[in-house]
């Protein structure tokens, strides 16, 4: 083939599995003296990713966001950030009342949209990011603190939160993810017994499938206890049972898969039309993981269906969803909005549910 006849971008796309080929395990190699076509034919193993202490990154602007946002977590008092679980299972509750959405008010109205709407609903986030932060700056106070607020956190867990919560299925995932990154990340060897009596706790006042954004299961509540995000689990779950805290995640994974939305993906019909934005499309990492943990091939085609029908309804800054809602590709919907509405897009959901499905189509 003469060297005209390959494009710029074949060469780069070549170079780049080469030297990915070149630093990770696993992948299948021929044997020497044995021809090509006899190598399995499977798929090769997905990429896998460097560890947090692997990597050195050489950006000021990014080192003082990462330093700023952490210092930000451990300023935060332990009683300011237990508030809210301590208040809602009535335990004694001293301390700062950090306010907005984080804080519980028994007489919240969510017509005034105003603090108190999703109360602990980032704690667990928050125990995911310092652990994450262990890892790549190994400080043991971090470490230490990650420690302390799960052993606190333990103390109130009650099935009382979960009845009075609007989002138990998201404040859930969040607890998840929070304790399966402090096992992972921060070596919390009690992480995954808080991880069984958060989930013995939570089960009861779950629903007990994917229950669309927008649809009632809990009888005489109004509108704002149908916007939990059930079907954003199993990402979590699935992740939770590969790293060894049992076979009871798989199939809480299996049972919270949202399979007739990721039926109509894997088969090319774009249904997102009118669906809330982040969730959907932090759903689609629950598919990866059903891919990355089952071989699923109908997930992975739902995933990168559903990457591809987003980024055609895409914004050129990236963001998407304006008004939380994703709109019918093809259509004036994305172009309508922007003299229809000032609410562009979801930026820091919407950056956490795209950055984490690019990381699993890359792998």
């Amino acid at each position: 083939m003469s060297p005209r006849a390959v494009s710029r971008r074949k060469f780069l796309q070549s170079a780049a599995l080469a030297s990915a080929a070149s630093v990770v395990s696993g992948l299948p190699k021929p044997a020497l003296g044995v021809s090509s076509n006899s190598i399995d034919p499977s798929p090769p193993a997905p990429l896998q990713e460097f560890g947090y202490s692997e990597v050195a990154l050489n950006s000021p602007l990014h080192e003082q966001q990462l330093q700023h946002t952490q210092a930000v977590l451990m300023d935060l008092s332990d009683d300011a950030l237990l508030k809210p679980f301590r208040m809602m299972v009535k335990q004694p509750a001293p301390g700062e009342d950090i306010g907005g959405w984080y804080r519980y008010d028994p007489n919240y109205d969510w017509h005034t949209f105003d603090a108190g709407f999703a109360p602990s609903a980032t704690f667990g986030q928050w125990v995911s990011a310092l652990a994450r932060g262990y890892a790549i700056t190994g400080s043991q106070a971090m470490r230490e603190r990650v420690l302390r607020l799960n052993r606190l956190y333990a103390q109130t867990i009650d099935g009382k939160f979960y009845e009075d919560n609007r989002f138990p299925a998201y404040c859930y995932d969040k607890l998840v993810c929070g304790l399966i990154d402090s096992h992972k990340y921060a070596g919390d060897a009690d992480a995954f017994a808080i991880l069984q009596k958060t989930t013995d706790t939570a089960l009861p006042h779950l629903p007990g499938k994917a229950i669309e954004h927008g649809q009632s299961w809990r009888p005489g509540k109004d509108e704002s206890w149908t916007w939990d995000e059930s079907y954003t689990m199993p990402e979590n779950l699935f992740l939770g049972y590969q790293r060894g805290a049992g076979e009871r995640y798989r199939a809480l994974a299996v049972q919270y898969l949202n399979e007739p939305f990721f039926d109509r993906l894997a088969a090319g019909h774009n249904d997102l039309a009118g669906r809330h934005a982040y969730s959907h499309v932090n759903a689609l990492c629950s598919a990866m993981q059903a891919w990355l943990t089952m071989g699923s091939e109908k997930h992975l085609h739902a995933a990168k269906n559903g990457f591809d029908m987003v980024a055609a309804q895409s914004f050129v800054t990236g963001g998407w969803g304006p008004d939380e809602l994703l709109r019918a590709t093809g259509s004036s919907d994305v172009y309508n909005s922007l003299t229809g509405t000032h609410s562009g897009f979801e930026t820091p959901c919407g950056s956490y549910a795209h950055f984490k499905l690019t990381r699993y189509l890359f792998a």
